[in-house]
C-alpha cells in the first residue's frame, strides 16, 4: 500500500510539471467541484461513491445510493463568485436507481469596461445545470450511468443554452480496490443567439470532452484515491491533470481530508451525524486556497439519508 501511494505521488510529481489551465473552455463551473468533500479530496472520486453527491461524481455511483439521499451545497469563492448545488437521489428496486441534479455558479460583480478602460458598471453572470441520471447494476460490483444535462449560461444580458450527455463505469468493492471510468460530454454543445449591430449573430460552442480514470484504495481508517483527467478541447490537443486525496476517518465522527489537485494542494473536514440511523448524516467543509492568488474559498456541504 504505501509503495503503491508513494509511486502514484512521484507520478503526479512529474505530470505537475505540465500545470493545466481547464478553466478556460466552455462548461468550466461544472469541473471545479459540486460539493465539498469533492474539492478538498482534489476532485479525484470518479472510483467512489460520494453520498449526496453520487451523479456529479460518477453517474455509475448513483446505483449504490443508501434508501434515499439528499445532498446540498455552497461554495463561497473570492472575487463575488459562488457556486450551489443539490442533488437527490432515490432507489429503483432492484437493481437501478434514478437521480436529478441541480448546479449553479454566479458571479454578479464583474467590473465592465470600455474599449479605452474606462469602468462602465457592473455585469452578472450565472451558468446552470440540470442533470436527470440513469444507473444500473450490470453485476454484483459493476455498474453503469448515464447523465442527461440542460445547460443554461447568461452574461452582460446574453443568453445561451444547451445539451450534453455524460457516462460512467464503476467497479466497486467498499473494502478493497475499486476502479472507475467518466466521460463527460460524450456530446454536448452551447447554442448562442448574440444582439449585434445588424441584427442577431447565431452560434455554437461545442463542450470539450472529459475522460477521467481512478481508483479507490481503502486501508484500516485510510482511504486513498487517485485520479487522471484527459480534456479535449475543440480546438484541438489534450489537457492532462493529475489528482491525489487521502481521507482519515480520526474518530467514529470526525473525517479529515488532504488532497493534491496538480500543484494545488487541497483540505477539508466532515462530521458525522445521525438521523435516522447512527451516523447516516454528514455535514463537510472545505479551505480552497485558490490558484492564482485571488483569496481563499469557503465551501459547506450537507448529505441526508432520509
Amino acid at each position: 500500500m504505501r509503495r503503491a501511494v508513494g509511486l502514484i505521488f512521484v507520478l503526479a510529481s512529474l505530470l505537475a510539471a505540465q500545470r493545466p489551465a481547464t478553466g478556460g473552455y466552455p462548461g468550466a463551473f461544472t469541473r471545479f467541484g459540486s460539493n465539498a468533500r469533492d474539492v478538498a479530496l482534489a476532485g479525484a472520486l470518479v472510483a467512489d461513491v460520494n453520498g449526496g453527491f453520487l451523479a456529479f461524481t460518477n453517474p455509475a455511483s448513483v446505483v449504490r445510493v443508501q434508501r434515499r439521499e439528499l445532498g446540498m451545497s455552497y461554495l463561497a469563492l473570492p472575487l463575488g463568485r459562488s457556486i450551489q448545488s443539490l442533488g437527490i437521489a432515490l432507489r429503483l428496486p432492484p437493481g437501478a436507481a434514478v437521480a436529478i441534479s441541480y448546479l449553479r455558479a454566479a458571479d454578479e460583480s464583474i467590473q465592465g469596461r470600455n474599449s479605452i478602460g474606462e469602468k462602465t458598471g457592473l455585469l452578472s453572470y450565472a451558468e446552470q445545470a440540470v442533470g436527470l441520471t440513469f444507473s444500473n447494476r450490470l453485476t454484483e460490483r459493476i455498474s453503469f450511468g448515464l447523465m442527461a444535462k440542460l445547460l443554461l449560461s447568461s452574461l452582460a444580458g446574453e443568453s445561451s443554452q444547451g445539451f450534453a450527455i455524460d457516462v460512467g463505469l464503476l467497479y466497486w468493492r467498499p473494502s478493497g480496490l475499486s476502479l472507475g471510468l467518466r466521460a463527460e460530454n460524450v456530446t454536448g454543445a452551447y447554442a448562442w443567439r448574440i444582439l449585434v449591430a445588424d441584427g442577431n449573430r447565431e452560434y455554437s460552442e461545442r463542450l470539450p470532452r472529459l475522460l477521467s480514470a481512478g481508483l479507490r484504495i481503502p486501508a484500516r481508517h485510510f482511504t486513498f484515491f487517485a485520479q487522471v483527467d484527459a480534456l479535449f478541447p475543440e480546438q484541438g490537443g489534450v489537457v492532462n491533470t493529475f489528482r491525489a486525496g487521502l481521507e482519515d476517518r480520526v474518530t467514529e465522527q470526525a473525517v479529515v481530508r488532504f488532497g493534491l489537485n496538480h500543484l494545488t494542494p487541497t483540505g477539508g473536514v466532515g462530521l458525522l451525524f445521525s438521523v435516522r440511523e447512527p451516523r447516516d448524516s454528514r455535514v463537510d467543509y472545505t479551505l480552497s486556497l485558490g490558484k492564482a492568488g485571488e483569496g481563499w474559498g469557503h465551501l459547506f456541504s450537507w448529505l441526508f439519508r432520509l
